[in-house]
């Protein structure tokens, strides 16, 4: 054990650390590479599947961690009687684990996520059991960890504190460790901090332990000598990126925490050819300046063109939708692009004489290829003096810089990527929000122009919900006939349309401009304009053609697809279907396929036998004796709601406060930072905090709720008037709004397991076991809950399950859970 006796082992310089020091320190070591790994697991699903699933990463910690309670349930006394041992291998088999099953699911061969619904069963089926791989490397931290809580010679509400503290620590130091290192050396620096640690202050005396060690130092050197080779993405097949490997185009990949960032070089494009030939124009001369493309995540793409400084190398940028806003534009405009990209919208602005340009992106990475990667490349615009380039969040850059612009171009603005914080990541999005068009228009000039350009589906729904939620911003604005505000381009066959917005009226001068623009074009047309909206021809014309507030209501509420505007409490752009859909599908909308609910309901059926198979049966047999002990669902009961409950505030936490922080990499730096050091403060003083709410737990859970309320009904509404406010003083907010509850969230499993250690001590790991089960599934249902109802339901509904958490919980008097005594 980890000389667990009185006695300290002396070394050259003095004592050594005590034994609750030294397991402090390992607990320490293993939440932060626990926290560590799980970012970079999300990063690299992400990388590799789209971001639609990369929420599972959540489930899969949270399912290793309950695979540990099992193992601890049948072998607790041999990891206790032999604990150095025990420790330094599970530090070994994690490091051997992450680093074999990183590689094999960077090389495995996937298809691309399923365009219809009829093989989207088929296609979870396919990687979900490869992804459930991951659980392997957080089972063998669970297993360090759940020995450490269980051993009765350690106090467990310290090393809760130092497990929760480590957490902290990696949930801060995995954002700049991705930007700087990228994920592959940050995921081998995790293994090799880990394995280091729990060498030094756990070291190993059988040979065995020592054989594991040394091989996992191995695979350490080898994956740091060569990432390259060991970690070789095989990116899906028919996808742009597996096209480009096997041509050898790829030049650079950079990791940002947003996104993987790849740059590759191609042929010139052929529009005739293309899905999109509105986005290049058919000047041939101007294609053959096509020489790069930027993607992200192999998903989405830019172009990147290559541009000589002269404004007769972009002729043929005019005949592209990128253009569409300047032919009604004021001369010389002062403009603002959200999402940079490649710098598409910056030539075109360039070109049509814009006096002041500014260029906004949130990926570090994309902007460190644009300025020092690729610099010679990007030069001749990214040093234009009317050009100015700024690394923020879109939304937080708008309504913290004074200032009105004559152009806000939003072309495509979305990676599919998600954040290293998102939990939701299967499509949120905060720049098509109800609450983002109000911040757009007032953020317009008179005459300014907003263009927001998305791709559309044969049943518009894309554009058709940008219209929607444009359209009720206008009505917010007091404008009386937002249709005369509204101009809709689309691309001949449907497949992309450009909305044009402004305050004032579209005037006839304007519109003559815009109509002649496009009638030069074969390859888009005005398909909505306060001219042409009397025809009703398609849908975006029906809709402005209504002129009234609840006739367009009723429009909305009798689509077939939801095409409602999106709120920032339910930022879900990109999800159009409804529940119902799963078993009265639409025969009019025959490419809607409820994607997200019946992914969800499949993930939940998947990783629900997984943990039902490989957890609570079991843990069933092991602990058969104990559990027909009276009063032992109240124990299952408050574990299993400790985890849901923890995993619904911290997720709501995460999406409520990514935006108000600036950046969505800050609410993982900072709110998850901040929740995990206050959720480890709240245990180290669980039992005054305990005392001071009247002696029994319940009480917290009182107050837990309590404060959930008055944050929820009082304070986080009051959040957008202080975006304002300088990063350090918003740090503070977030900190005084988070640290409470996290306080109270750390009182509930270290006063549980304390008293369980004596009363029942083979029931700790079981504990263990039932918590993490449930936690499993949390992400899941809290997918469920916000894309359904919005993050503010998400986040009270912690409240009635810490109420009954708080209630179950065995009193004074109860019968505890029977086991031999130690």
């Amino acid at each position: 054990m980890l000389d667990c006796g009185p006695r300290h082992v002396r070394g050259p310089r003095g004592p050594s650390l005590s034994p609750s020091a030294r397991a402090g320190g390992v607990a320490f070591l293993t939440a932060a590479a626990t926290l560590f790994l799980q970012v970079l697991v999300h990063r690299i699903v992400s990388a590799k599947l789209l971001n639609n699933f990369a929420f599972l990463v959540i489930s899969l910690t949270m399912l290793g961690f309950a695979l540990s309670g099992v193992v601890l349930t049948r072998w607790l006394p041999a990891f206790l009687a032999r604990l150095e041992d025990a420790l330094s291998a599970c530090a070994a088999l994690f490091v051997l684990t992450v680093i074999a099953v990183s590689a094999a699911f960077y090389q495995v061969e996937v298809a691309q996520f399923p365009p219809l619904g009829g093989s989207i069963a088929l296609y979870l089926l396919r990687w979900v059991p490869l992804a459930l791989l991951f659980a392997a490397p957080f089972a063998f931290c669970g297993l360090i960890l759940g020995a450490l809580l269980s051993s009765p010679s350690l106090p467990t509400r310290r090393i809760y504190f130092f497990d929760l503290v480590g957490s902290a620590f990696g949930a801060f130091a995995v954002v700049p460790a991705i930007s700087r290192w990228g994920v592959e050396r940050s995921l081998v620096a995790a293994c090799l901090a880990l394995l280091a640690g729990t060498l030094a202050l756990a070291t190993p005396r059988r040979r065995g332990p020592r054989l594991l060690a040394a091989a996992a130092a191995v695979a350490i050197v080898a994956a740091a000598a060569r990432p390259g080779a060991v970690f070789d993405m095989r990116y899906p097949s028919g996808s742009m990126l597996a096209q480009a490997r096997a041509m050898g185009a790829i030049e650079h990949v950079a990791w940002d925490p947003v996104a993987r960032i790849e740059v590759s070089r191609i042929p010139p494009p052929d529009p005739d050819h293309m899905h999109f030939p509105s986005l290049i124009g058919r000047d041939r001369a101007f294609l053959g300046r096509f020489r790069r493309m930027i993607t992200q995540n192999n998903f989405a793409f830019t172009y990147a063109v290559d541009y000589d400084g002269r404004r007769e190398s972009l002729a043929g940028i005019d005949e592209t939708i990128y253009a569409a806003a300047y032919p009604a534009a004021v001369p010389a405009p002062r403009v603002l692009v959200i999402g940079v990209g490649g710098g598409f919208d910056v030539l075109t602005a360039l070109y049509y004489g814009a006096s002041r340009i500014t260029g906004v992106e949130i990926n570090s990475a994309t902007v460190g290829i644009l300025t020092h990667t690729y610099r010679d490349y990007f030069r001749a615009w990214v040093s234009d003096p009317r050009v100015r380039l700024v690394r923020a969040e879109g939304r937080h850059f708008l309504a913290t810089t004074p200032g009105s612009y004559d152009v806000i171009q939003l072309s495509g603005v979305d990676s599919y990527s998600g954040t290293a914080a998102a939990a939701h990541v299967f499509s949120e999005n905060y720049l098509y929000t109800a609450e983002a068009f109000d911040l757009y228009l007032e953020r317009l000039s008179d005459n300014g122009i907003l263009n927001v350009m998305r791709l559309e589906f044969p049943l518009p729904r894309e554009m058709l919900r940008a219209l929607t939620t444009a359209v009720a911003a206008l009505r917010r604005a007091g404008v009386p006939r937002p249709a005369d505000h509204v101009v809709m381009i689309t691309q001949k066959d449907g497949i992309f349309t450009a909305m044009l917005v402004k305050r004032s009226p579209f005037t006839s001068a304007e519109m003559d401009r815009l109509e002649a623009w496009a009638a030069k074009s074969p390859l888009f047309a005005v398909s909505a304009g306060p001219r042409v909206n009397p025809h009703g021809e398609n849908m975006y014309q029906l809709f402005l053609s209504r002129d009234d507030a609840r006739q367009e209501q009723r429009f909305v509420a009798a689509y077939p697809l939801d095409i409602s505007p999106p709120r920032d409490d339910r930022p879900f752009f990109f999800h159009y279907s409804f529940w119902r859909h799963l078993l009265r599908p639409d025969p009019v909308v025959i490419d809607n396929f409820p994607v997200m609910e019946w992914s969800l309901v499949l993930l939940t059926v998947i990783v629900g036998l997984v943990a039902a198979l490989g957890i609570y049966v079991p843990l069933r047999r092991l602990a058969a004796a104990g559990l027909r002990t009276p009063g032992t669902w109240r124990w299952v009961v408050f574990f299993a709601g400790a985890g849901v409950g923890y995993m619904a505030l911290e997720i709501a936490f995460l999406q409520k406060f990514g935006l108000f922080l600036g950046h969505p990499n800050y609410a993982l730096s900072v709110v998850l930072a901040v929740l995990l050091l206050a959720t480890g403060v709240g245990s180290l003083w669980s039992a005054a905090i305990v005392r001071v709410l009247g002696g029994q737990l319940r009480f917290v859970s009182y107050a837990l709720a309590a404060v959930v309320l008055v944050e929820h009904l009082g304070l986080l509404p009051r959040l957008p008037a202080l975006l304002g406010l300088s990063f350090p003083a918003r740090v503070a907010v977030a900190a005084l709004l988070v640290g409470p509850v996290g306080c109270g969230l750390g009182v509930f499993v270290p006063t549980a397991l304390e008293r369980l250690k004596p009363e029942a001590p083979a029931f700790v790991p079981w504990a263990w076991g039932i918590n993490g089960m449930f936690s499993v599934l949390a992400p899941l249902l809290s997918v469920a809950v916000s894309m359904t109802w919005g993050i503010s339901a998400l986040l009270l509904s912690a409240v009635p399950v810490y109420l009954l958490v708080g209630w179950v919980y065995p009193r004074g008097g109860e019968v505890s859970p029977g086991s031999p005594r130690p």
